[in-house]
Parts: structure tokens; C-alpha cells; sequence
């Protein structure tokens, strides 16, 4: 069974979405529970693995997909993509956006979900240990490194890079579990946190372009899902012109 809370929010940004006439991308589907849901929804689901999706209602399946290669769908194929607790485990991240965005439709949707290594227990553990949530100690030695698990964790504002950059608006994050230590420490860090970053983040940089995407990336970054979460749910929208393409 999924995680209860990853599963609810993704559900959730989901839900928000019309499902109308709307072509899904399951990748990595595991257990199928996402793509499950996707077609209960109204989603006409594609469910990706691997090895061989499990069968599930309302789907079709495509074994054999590795995401560290190029996605075998035609481009502007589908209107949403699903990534939940995938990108962790890949090794060519920035390749596996841009293909995201080749087979999306213009204004199509990606939601992706991975371990939240910006909350605020991470970085205490991280300030003590060197080691992040969702990676807490070194990956065992026989794990080679196309199999260690959540051996790529991405920062949030690596995953908005490379989603700016190949042509998505983030839109929406939702939080997931929120445990009390990451609340106690946001109350002790807080007010120490703001100040120092609006002078790192906002009154180091000179360049006037870049200091409205610096607040636009802070207001992210002190987003209470960032803060407190175990996991972050990213939603993103695919736009008609593409910077950086």
C-alpha cells in the first residue's frame, strides 16, 4: 500500500484538475495505486514500469520504460504526467523533465512528489549528521548506484530550476506529514531564518530580473509544505513558450 499521506495529496491535486477527455502518464507506477485512482478519476491512463505494471482497472500498461532513457511516446502525446516518489531514483534528472515536457501537451500538467530534504528536521539532522531526509545514512555497499534508493534526492529549488528551464510554471505545492519536531524547530528557527535569507537571497543579488525570481523562489522556500512536510507534491504547468529551450 502507498504512503496514506503522499497518496491524499496527490489525490487531492488530482481532484482539482478537470479529467475530462485528459490522456495521463503514470511513470515508475509501482503497486498501481496512483494509476488506480488516475482512472477512477475519468483519467485515460497510460501506467508505466520498468519491469511489467501490475494489472489494474481502467489502464494501459507499458513495461519495459526506463526513465534514465528517452520516453518511448510520441511528443505532445499526453495532457498530464504523474511522477510520485520516482525522481529520487533517477540518475539523468534533467533529461527525464525535458522528455516530461516533449510528450505534455502545451499547457499540460506534471505532478511530481519526492522526500522534502528543505523541512526543518532534515536540515537540523543534516546540521548534525551530513545526511538529509530520505537518505538518513549512507547507502548500502552493495547497492550500485541505478539501484540505491533516494541516492538523487533533489532541493526544491533544483527541481523549479530545471522546470523553469524546460518550459513549466510551478502552480501548486501541497504538503504531506507533518511530524512536531519540524513545527518545534521552525518556531526556534524561524525568525533567524527570514532575515539572513532575504539578505542572501534578496540584497546580494544586483540584477533586477533575477531578484524578482529570487522572491518569487523565497516565497517558495518559506511555503509552510517546504517547511514542515516529510514530502512535498509539486504541480506544474507546461507553458506555451519555453526559456532556456
Amino acid at each position: 500500500m502507498p504512503n496514506n499521506s503522499i497518496f491524499d495529496s496527490v489525490s487531492a491535486a488530482w481532484s482539482s484538475e478537470d479529467a475530462r477527455d485528459k490522456k495521463v502518464l503514470d511513470l515508475s507506477c509501482g503497486g498501481g495505486h496512483t494509476a488506480a485512482m488516475l482512472a477512477k478519476l475519468g483519467y485515460q491512463v497510460v501506467a508505466t514500469d520498468y519491469t511489467v505494471p501490475p494489472e489494474m482497472a481502467g489502464a494501459l500498461r507499458v513495461a519495459g520504460v526506463d526513465l534514465n532513457a528517452l520516453l518511448p511516446f510520441r511528443s505532445a502525446s499526453f495532457d498530464a504526467v504523474d511522477l510520485v516518489e520516482v525522481i529520487e531514483h533517477i540518475e539523468n534528472q534533467p533529461q527525464l523533465i525535458r522528455e516530461i515536457a516533449r510528450v505534455l501537451k502545451p499547457n499540460g500538467v506534471v505532478l511530481i512528489s519526492t522526500p522534502n530534504i528543505l523541512n526543518m528536521m532534515s536540515r537540523v539532522r543534516f546540521l548534525f549528521t551530513g545526511f538529509l531526509r530520505g537518505r538518513v545514512r549512507p547507502a548500502h555497499y552493495t547497492s550500485k548506484p541505478g539501484q540505491a534508493p533516494n541516492i538523487y534526492l533533489l532541493h526544491f529549488y533544483e527541481l523549479y530550476y530545471l522546470l523553469f528551464h524546460y518550459g513549466f510554471e510551478v502552480v501548486e505545492l501541497r504538503k504531506t506529514r507533518v511530524k512536531f519536531a519540524a513545527r518545534l524547530f521552525m518556531l526556534l528557527f524561524w525568525p533567524f531564518m527570514w532575515p539572513f535569507s532575504l539578505v542572501a537571497v534578496i540584497g546580494a543579488e544586483k540584477d533586477p530580473v533575477q531578484r524578482r525570481y529570487n522572491w518569487q523562489i523565497l516565497s517558495y522556500l518559506f511555503n509552510p509544505a517546504l517547511l514542515l512536510s516529510d514530502n512535498i507534491v509539486v504541480k506544474a504547468r507546461r507553458r506555451e513558450n519555453r526559456p532556456g529551450a
